[in-house]
């Protein structure tokens, strides 16, 4: 075992031990098979529905006994990101761990610590016999990472609870006490395909080495999209230039800034030193503009072959979508500082053999800008002859100032930590919503380890954090 020799060994074990399991978002029936065996294995009632969500129950130890029952929520799927050059099938291959100082790691790919880690916390609890605690309510589930199907089928009629902690929290300094709303949407051109006539040349060009992350957590940080780059390197060149494109592909989650992207052009061969040229300066600009935070980026071009390309049609329709759908942040809170109202990922690109079809993903502190988003969205859809789709529709988490589990758990926190603890909350999109409008009155909070750069194989979870975070979350739960 890699992590056989850190603390807290009773958490990292499981941690590690469901590593070897892949489970992507989707792909959560083996890990959620493992966990039930566990779980009724130690002779704790278990429930798993017909997606693979989990609800596991046991009693209450020692002081907390006879307290009313309480929700441990975490997620079993993971974001599946690996480096390009990285041998990986997340649907058979076991995640790769390593420890490199204070961080655990996985060798090319996401960690999986989101939410992992969480996961492994609430077996922790399940095997332990001695710590106090009141009865759980332990629920875990699926496709949060995709859309959150899990929480949206969970059937909330077979929990008692009127407080859960929510372990799907990245920074150990801080309790979440709200989070974003979120919606997943397709924008979907129809392609017109055009053989490639001759004089014509042939150019693959590949965009690498940004940093990627998190589409709410890092959406502030101005991190590039591989996708919105290769838009604006496509609009540079058809102010000058005829310009086909016969393939596009950027990104691999809706939920993560893309860093990685290609596109092959057709060009009149006549051009081809003036598409040089502006290429050339795209990539000096680019690497200016993005110097502090993606100084890494990588933009380069190859000779290829194709033997059709999109419509000059489709092909403006395409750059003019690449261009003009929202990106990045859109609205910053006027309430909390730093914080996010609003935001949209264009995460993924793909070339169908129909049509090119673009995934975003839309935040926003409440309903209301989301809205707005998708309504962007809807009338580029219509400007540009393509169908805009919104699914899976997640409600926003609002703070409650109110929270009887807040005032406790700031009450345990700086005996642990030695330090005042940050109320705040997040423009990531997280469950609380979705559990809070099924089960009236729920008083939650989000708590969990320093886990940084979620959604890109850069994540990482410290050590130090997590040993904290474990004698924190026993300290809270036998407060309870």
């Amino acid at each position: 075992m890699v992590l056989a020799n850190y603390k807290p060994q009773e958490v990292l074990k499981h941690f590690e031990a469901i590593s070897q399991i892949p489970r992507g978002s989707g792909n959560e029936k083996a890990v959620s098979d493992y966990i039930a065996k566990f779980a009724r294995d130690l002779g704790h009632e278990t429930v798993q529905d017909n997606l693979y969500n989990l609800i596991i129950y046991k009693p209450g130890v020692g002081s907390g006994a006879s307290s009313p029952p309480i929700i441990l929520q975490a997620h079993l799927d993971i974001v599946c990101e690996k480096n390009a050059d990285t041998e990986h099938n997340f649907l058979t291959d076991p995640l790769n761990l390593y420890v490199d100082g204070d961080f655990i790691k996985a060798r090319g790919t996401t960690l999986g610590a989101d939410n992992g880690l969480g996961v492994a916390m609430c077996m922790a609890m399940l095997e332990d016999k001695e710590l106090p605690h009141p009865p759980l309510e332990i629920v875990l589930t699926v496709e949060e990472e995709s859309g959150m199907a899990g929480a949206s089928n969970l059937d909330t009629s077979l929990l008692k609870s009127k407080r859960m902690i929510n372990l799907d929290n990245g920074d150990d300094t801080a309790f979440v006490m709200g989070s974003a709303a979120g919606t997943t949407a397709e924008l979907v051109l129809p392609a017109k395909w055009e053989a490639v006539c001759a004089g014509t040349e042939v150019l693959t060009v590949t965009v690498k080495g940004l940093m990627g992350g998190h589409s709410g957590g890092d959406i502030e940080k101005e991190r590039g999209n591989a996708n919105r780059i290769i838009g604006a390197m496509l609009a540079a060149l058809d102010n000058d230039v005829t310009v086909r494109v016969a393939n596009i592909s950027g990104g691999m989650k809706v939920n993560a800034l893309p860093r990685e992207g290609t596109v092959t052009i057709a060009i009149r061969e006549a051009d081809k030193d003036k598409v040089i040229a502006i290429l050339e300066k795209c990539r000096k600009d680019f690497a200016v503009q993005y110097r502090a935070s993606d100084s890494g980026i990588d933009i380069s071009w190859t000779a290829d072959k194709a033997d059709k390309t999109l419509s000059a049609e489709i092909t403006s329709n395409l750059i003019a979508a690449l261009t003009l759908i929202p990106n990045g942040v859109q609205h910053l809170s006027m309430e909390i500082e730093g914080l996010t109202n609003a935001s949209c990922n264009l995460g993924v690109v793909e070339t169908l053999e129909d049509g090119i079809k673009l995934s975003l993903m839309p935040r926003g502190a409440s309903r209301f800008y989301n809205e707005r988003t998708e309504s962007q969205i809807a009338y580029l859809a219509k400007l540009t002859g393509g169908v805009a789709t919104f699914m899976q529709r997640s409600p926003a988490w609002p703070f409650n100032p109110d929270s009887e589990l807040l005032k406790t758990a700031v009450e345990c926190y700086k005996p642990v930590f030695g330090r005042d603890v940050v109320i705040t909350a997040t423009h990531g999109g997280l469950e609380c919503g979705i559990l809070a409008e099924k089960i009236e009155g729920l008083d939650i909070i989000a708590i969990g380890p320093t886990n940084i750069d979620l959604h890109t194989p850069d994540e990482r979870l410290s050590i130090s954090s997590t040993e904290k975070t474990w004698e924190f979350f026993k300290f809270y739960l036998a407060a309870l």
